[in-house]
């Protein structure tokens, strides 16, 4: 049974009333004329409103989670509609929460780094010294830089263009075993690990994203786990809930925009895998 709080009524009113409080500000300073406007947006007008003012609420800051106090770009290249998920720390949490356990690495290689969340991310969180980005597009490459300025630099940051096996193979060979792989190219994974290069990242720990809308999927995505299984034991990441309910800074929104803050508008429950090397079970 839920713990009911009873107290007295003059406390009681005085919490009620700061419970109320942004709610009835929010409610006085949106006008006719908003109101009409909210109701022609398209839902991608919505996710990208609604991203910024938590965004603006934020401060531009993450305030919760394994990167809180990151400093974000507005004018992201990426997706201004992640902008609040990532401020509130529900963006990709089943990532963040598998990294959140692990002890602090050497390197952090990220191939398909868009703006440099995670990579910036992993460098202000001193969960990495250094962070090596693969980037195929330029601007994403600019903004990788630029978060990492107004981040104030911490740590090391190298970047690069397009992933592939032989520009791979040029960083690899300077990394440490303390290396954490994140590779999240939007269904490329299945072209670039060839078994080759599964070979030469199989003595690091490797999250993947998994893009199921390319075709022949079930055939490429079986090949790849049978590839993977030489060298790794491989995880499932469950997906985790984003409690927006409770969120103190979602108070005063309607329902359906709470839950679009915390929605990565994705085509389905998207797979995340976690490989750990064989050899380090083993020992």
């Amino acid at each position: 049974m839920a713990a009911w709080i009873v107290m007295k009524v003059d406390k009681l009113i005085k919490s009620e009333l700061e419970y109320f409080a942004p709610i009835l500000y929010s409610q006085r300073k949106t006008s006719k004329t908003m109101l009409e406007a909210w109701r022609r947006e398209t839902l991608a007008q919505r996710c990208e409103r609604i991203s910024l003012e938590t965004f603006d609420l934020c401060e531009g800051k993450v305030l919760r989670g394994l990167f809180s106090g990151l400093k974000l770009n507005r004018d992201t290249c990426w997706g201004k509609s992640d902008l609040g998920a990532q401020c509130l720390g529900f963006y990709e949490k089943e990532i963040l929460d598998v990294i959140a356990v692990q002890d602090p690495f050497d390197t952090f290689l990220n191939l398909g780094s868009a703006d440099g969340f995670y990579a910036v991310g992993m460098l202000h969180a001193k969960m990495a010294k250094k962070a090596i980005c693969f980037e195929l597009s330029e601007e994403g490459r600019s903004q990788v830089k630029e978060n990492w300025l107004i981040n104030e630099s911490p740590g090391e940051l190298e970047v690069h263009g397009e992933a592939t096996e032989q520009s791979i193979y040029s960083v690899v060979n300077r990394l440490s075993e303390n290396t954490l792989v994140l590779i999240d190219i939007e269904g490329g994974e299945f072209g670039l690990l060839s078994q080759d290069l599964i070979a030469l990242i199989g003595k690091y720990k490797v999250i993947i994203e998994i893009h199921n809308w390319i075709d022949g999927f079930e055939e490429k995505y079986a090949a790849l786990l049978t590839d993977l299984d030489r060298f790794f034991d491989i995880a499932i990441i469950p997906p985790s809930e984003r409690n927006s309910v409770n969120d103190e800074i979602l108070r005063s929104y309607p329902d359906e925009n709470r839950l679009l803050v915390s929605s990565e508008r994705r085509p389905c429950l998207m797979r995340f895998l976690y490989l750990v090397p064989k050899k380090q079970i083993s020992e």
